[in-house]
């Protein structure tokens, strides 16, 4: 080499750590050792002076170091290439194991900035020449020999290159490192400006920060004094902190203060654990949350920066124990993401099912079609934040979902189209859970009709817990929080659910303030109950469902908005079992009826029922919680029985077609307080709002006058009812929107209503 010794002993050597804004400029690199310095990637390399250039880069298994003489020098025999490692960094540079006293070498102890445990040298003098020191708490051992370490060297006049297997380095998860170039008495190869290292002695200040090994997605040169902490394993995060790894898998973890993953650095939630960063988070390495079917992760943070990924379990394509599709939303996505690059993510593209044309991943589309639309395979649709999608998956896999965490108030608009429906699909925008209760707020419950103010959430069919179902849904609202306290409700990351609009142009609100921790599964899979008055009323036939009656202190008779909640779909009117509101029915059928609990001592609830002639049906009740002082009788009008549910069921086969209310009706009484009563009214009426008629459903026993009275007392309406029919109507075309009072009478009935005209 042409060493000038005055130049070699202007003393500046090149020390470098890592930690520096994220960036994919480079891949995973596995180098081949050529002598070349294209080995590396020019974004590998750091320049070090005196016609010396450094390279560092790093892969799943190894970490690789090179000098190369550039300008037509040579390495002498004797000139030593030198790296220093720290492999428990801390944030604190001489925390941890290991001494800031390297090995004397070359007449030279160097003094490093940090605590080094692990000293690798080569030189090119024709014998190979090569050693791994490992500082043991007291000296620098000797590894080099036998099975204690099994790095590569590759050696030319022009080239020193190292190959280090991360095991043999304690299977570091980050490092500190310094590298530099020595001769008997000096050092060289050092000077850049760039870079704000010096030595004065053989004492080094300053350094470049760190880096993680876990994730080789980093320029691992493009760092300047930066400290990093190795690792984070279930523990709450130090504040100001950036961590080479992070793994969180047994419980919720949180922080005040900023904290980071580091370049090169890897973390992970497990499913059903969670991160609260009350600052920012800022990701420069690569940060996974995970899930499984019936459990997912949050990470809750004030701000943050850079992009993270959410493993998103979704359900496998089919129906009912062989599948049943999802309907899930996009927890992490970028603005103006379209499906085209969505399924580039990950294995989405393999893993989410087609059938060659079409992917199993659709929008729901309630104002023309009033169906799910698949998207094609070379679809370029734009995602949306808090829409929800219909999706299914081969083999229940998990979607990849990348972006940054939205960290505010996200909004969507939702309608109910005079040609279409009031079902609009939307989904939670975080990656964490939302709560129910506060998403059901004044602001989204005023664009909700006032009939389904409710979440209504896919359950897949294979639901058997105590909330109420309504099909394949599952029915979120006051009344179902409140009862089932023990369950949670709520809104899963990455999980869509069904709104009713009530026509009132606006976008509902997905809040900060209602992000949580705290969930359990995504409706599909069964929950347990609790304590609070309710029963789900089953109707089984070839197929089973069933509508809800819960006893809340803020509900009534009539119609609670928040509380009671209609069945889901267009064809309400024909789902084999509902209720009807005891007060103000308009007719809607109900899937969850509340009612307050004074009502406990007496009430009759109608009910509807679509069933075929000659096919036998049971009602039972299923996942109730009543007091012992509760009865509830199913009275059949038609066959004037009463069927106390509490002890046993009521098994019907019908000779004609069953079909909406009338016949049937839910007596609630309090066995220390009542009796049944024959004489208890077995008539349902209501107002249909579309034909603006009033409904008279159930068997009079023989010809019956109706009259009706304005809320003067005004009789505006009188009309004879004949008991040949077991459902009629009147028509009110000519009466305004109000309250109007109804009154039955003949010879045998009685019976006075309140009405509500609309």
């Amino acid at each position: 080499m042409n060493n000038n010794p005055l130049n070699s002993r202007l003393i500046f050597t090149l020390l470098v750590t890592f930690i520096s804004s994220f960036t994919y400029s480079q891949s995973n690199h596995t180098v081949t050792f050529s002598g070349n310095s294209y080995d590396f990637n020019t974004a590998e390399k750091i320049y070090g002076g005196d016609n010396v250039d450094y390279y560092v880069t790093f892969d799943d298994t190894y970490m690789y170091f090179a000098a190369f003489r550039v300008n037509s020098d040579i390495f002498n025999n004797y000139d030593h290439y030198t790296v220093y490692l720290d492999t428990d960094p801390k944030p604190s540079l001489t925390s941890g194991n290991g001494s800031t006293s390297g090995l004397n070498w070359d007449s030279n102890t160097p003094t490093m900035p940090f605590n080094a445990d692990h000293r690798f040298v080569i030189r090119n003098n024709g014998l190979g020449e090569s050693f791994h020191h490992k500082y043991t708490g007291a000296s620098w051992d000797d590894q080099t020999s036998g099975l204690t370490s099994s790095f590569n060297q590759y050696t030319t006049s022009t080239a020193l290159e190292i190959r280090i297997p991360i095991a043999n380095i304690d299977s570091a998860k980050g490092v500190y490192f310094s590298m530099y170039m020595s001769y008997n008495g000096g050092f060289f190869g050092a000077n850049d400006v760039n870079y704000p290292v010096s030595i004065s002695g053989s004492t080094f200040s300053g350094y470049f920060g760190g880096i993680g090994l876990t994730n080789a997605n980093c320029n691992p040169v493009d760092n300047k004094n930066q400290p990093i902490m190795d690792e984070l394993v279930n523990a709450n995060p130090v504040a100001n902190t950036t961590y080479a790894y992070i793994t969180i898998n047994d419980g919720d973890y949180s922080v005040t203060g900023d904290i980071a993953m580091a370049p090169g650095g890897r973390g992970s939630i497990s499913a059903g654990k969670s991160l609260t960063v009350n600052g920012d988070f800022e990701n420069n390495g690569y940060f996974e949350l995970q899930s499984i079917s019936n459990s997912y992760s949050s990470l809750l943070t004030t701000t943050a920066s850079g992009n993270i990924s959410y493993k998103r379990y979704v359900n496998t394509i089919g129906s009912a124990s062989s599948g049943g599709n999802d309907l899930i939303s996009l927890p992490l996505m970028p603005t103006g993401l379209t499906f085209d690059s969505f399924i580039t993510n990950g294995t989405n593209a393999t893993d989410i099912a087609d059938n060659g044309t079409d992917y199993a991943f659709a929008p729901y589309n309630n104002i023309t079609a009033s169906a799910y639309e698949n998207f094609s395979m070379g679809a370029t649709d734009v995602l949306l934040k808090a829409k929800g999608y219909r999706a299914a998956t081969d083999n229940g896999d998990l979607l990849t979902f990348t972006g940054t965490p939205d960290n505010g108030t996200v909004t969507f608009p939702i309608v109910s189209p005079a040609l279409g429906n009031e079902w609009n699909l939307i989904g939670n925008p975080y990656p964490s859970y939302v709560d129910a209760d506060l998403f059901l707020n004044v602001t989204n419950t005023a664009l909700l009709d006032a009939s389904a103010v409710a979440i209504y959430a896919y359950n897949s069919g294979l639901y058997t817990g105590a909330a109420p179902t309504t099909s394949n849904f599952t029915v979120i609202n006051k009344a179902t929080i409140a009862a089932l306290a023990g369950e949670n409700f709520n809104i899963a990351p990455g999980q869509g659910f069904f709104v009713a609009s009530n026509g009132t142009v606006g976008n509902v609100e997905f809040t900060p303030a209602m992000r949580t921790f705290s969930g359990d599964d995504d409706y599909i899979t069964g929950r347990t109950s609790n304590e609070s008055e309710f029963f789900k009323l089953n109707l089984i036939g070839s197929e089973t469902y069933s509508t809800s009656i819960f006893f809340n202190t803020n509900a009534s008779l009539g119609l609670d908005p928040g509380y009671d909640a209609v069945v889901y779909g267009e064809d309400s009117e024909n789902y084999p079992i509902y209720s009807h509101l005891v007060e103000e029915n308009t007719g809607r059928s109900m899937a969850l009826q509340a009612i307050d609990n004074t009502d406990l001592t007496s009430v009759s609830i109608p009910l509807g029922v679509n069933s075929n002639q000659g096919e036998a049906i049971t009602f039972s009740i299923d996942a109730s919680h009543l007091s012992n002082s509760t009865q509830v009788y199913l009275e059949d009008t038609v066959a004037n029985t009463y069927t106390l549910l509490n002890s046993g069921d009521y098994i019907l086969t019908p000779s004609t077609n069953l079909s909406g209310t009338g016949r049937f009706y839910l007596q609630i009484l309090n066995a220390t307080l009542s009796t049944i009563d024959n004489s208890l009214d077995k008539l349902n009426i209501y107002s249909n709002q579309n034909e603006k008629t009033l409904v008279i459903a159930g068997q009079l026993v023989e010809t019956t006058t109706a009259t009706i009275y304005d809320i003067q007392g005004r009789m505006v309406n009188n009309s004879i009812l004949q008991n040949t029919n077991s459902s009629q109507s009147i028509n009110v075309q000519h009466l305004n929107e109000g309250v109007y009072i109804i009154k039955l009478t003949n010879s045998k009935q009685n019976k006075t209503q309140k009405i509500i005209i609309k």
